[in-house]
């Protein structure tokens, strides 16, 4: 292998910053939701073909979008995985490139990480005969969602492994820009890296009546009230207060007038721990909880649980890896330890299966106004940092050859 590569990549990169940039913001100003990215597939495709990619496959199985493509050659092949749809969001960012699509936004991350993806795959096609081993990216749809297509929900990593095209990927490695982290830094750690989770919908159903009258009804409102608040102490009295665990009710639904009481309320939210059978045992709980609390005030309830899976597991071997090819890029001082995070991402059906590694990639800058967390409406990416981005997650495989090799 070129003993060069690695500054061979970071000047690419570095060259290629403006390439990138001007990617992301025609990303960010077409933002698609998730089973729904039609658009950003075709721009995708036509960039790789502009790169010289021909085997490109486009969709998984029964869902039409995303796409994967190889390059290089040998027995060993690295999966690089992006991923690509945006969320329900109406922006407040009030910047020149902002969403041209009402109520829907890149506040994750995920146009940086399609461009940076781009440019990682340009580079590995400059370099194709240096790699050591054979690269499958991955353009995945449907991070942030789930959709019924066989017997239940899956998100976009799930019909990835469905459909088959995880077959023959040795190992599987994915970047995350990472709004609060200092810009411009790696952050990775081995292990449980991002929590197991779990999505719950409750109806409350009551009688409903006139609001002058609500003797005569059985309120749902108050009800739900009682079990929103109760329910937090399924985590403060029925976990252990050293493991880390989490209940959100993220909506909440009912009424139509000022003066009636409904019929029903609705709530959703989410569950979530470092282990999975905790997020069950939650999920049993929250379920008896509120059918418990609906009864004393003469309601009922119809509840449901999809528990999405466990947590996202860094392999220590591979953690070495993007530590190799991160500090080859950025210096040693540059890629830190990271404590486990709190959210949950589908990477987790990579790391159920090979051996993987998903690592973060810092972004704040005060001085730009940049370091909001995920899905804030307000989310700004630092163009600044991509370049390196970039060159880190094109050096991944040629530092994984290393590693076999070693």
């Amino acid at each position: 292998m070129n003993p060069d590569i690695y500054e061979a990549i970071k000047a690419e990169a570095r060259a290629m910053q403006d390439s990138i940039v001007g990617w992301r913001h025609h990303l960010h100003e077409n933002p698609e939701l998730s089973f729904k990215e039609t658009g950003t597939t075709e721009f995708i495709r036509r960039e790789l073909e502009s790169f010289g990619y021909r085997d490109i496959q486009v969709g998984f199985g029964p869902v039409g979008t995303g796409l994967c493509t190889y390059v290089g050659q040998g027995g060993r092949c690295v999966g690089l995985r992006c991923d690509i749809d945006a969320l329900p969001i109406a922006e407040q960012t009030g910047l020149l490139y902002q969403s041209k699509n009402p109520g829907v936004m890149h506040a994750c991350g995920h146009d940086a990480h399609a461009a940076c993806m781009l440019a990682a795959a340009r580079i590995l096609k400059l370099y194709e005969k240096d790699l050591p081993v054979r690269v499958k990216i991955f353009f995945q749809p449907a991070e942030e969602t789930r959709t019924k297509i066989f017997e239940k929900p899956l998100s976009g990593a799930g019909y990835v492994v469905r459909s088959g095209a995880l077959e023959g990927v040795d190992a599987m490695f994915g970047m995350h820009v990472w709004g609060i982290f200092e810009a411009g830094k790696v952050f990775v750690r081995e292990g449980a890296t991002m929590m197991a989770s779990g999505r719950f919908s409750l109806k409350v159903i009551g009688k409903g009546t006139h609001g002058a009258s609500p003797h005569l009804g059985c309120d749902p409102v108050t009800t739900a009230s009682q079990i929103v608040c109760g329910l937090q102490t399924i985590v403060s009295r029925e976990t252990s207060p050293i493991e880390p665990a989490l209940i959100t009710v993220g909506t909440i639904h009912g009424g139509t007038a000022t003066n009636v009481i409904p019929q029903e309320v609705t709530l959703s939210g989410t569950i979530r721990a470092a282990r999975e059978d905790l997020v069950r045992f939650m999920g049993k709980r929250l379920g008896e909880l509120a059918s418990l609390t609906a009864q004393a005030h003469r309601c009922r309830t119809e509840y449901s649980l999809l528990i999405n899976g466990p947590a996202v597991m860094n392999n220590p071997a591979m953690v070495s890896v993007v530590r190799s090819a991160a500090g080859a890029i950025l210096g040693s001082g540059r890629v830190k330890d990271v404590d486990m995070l709190t959210g949950s991402e589908d990477f987790r059906e990579y790391s159920a299966r090979v051996p993987s590694c998903l690592y973060f990639m810092g972004m704040k800058d005060e001085g730009k106004g940049v370091g909001q967390p995920q899905h804030d409406p307000a989310f700004l990416v630092n163009d600044a940092v991509l370049s390196d981005a970039a060159a880190v997650m094109a050096a991944i495989p040629f530092a994984f050859g290393q590693a076999c090799q070693g």
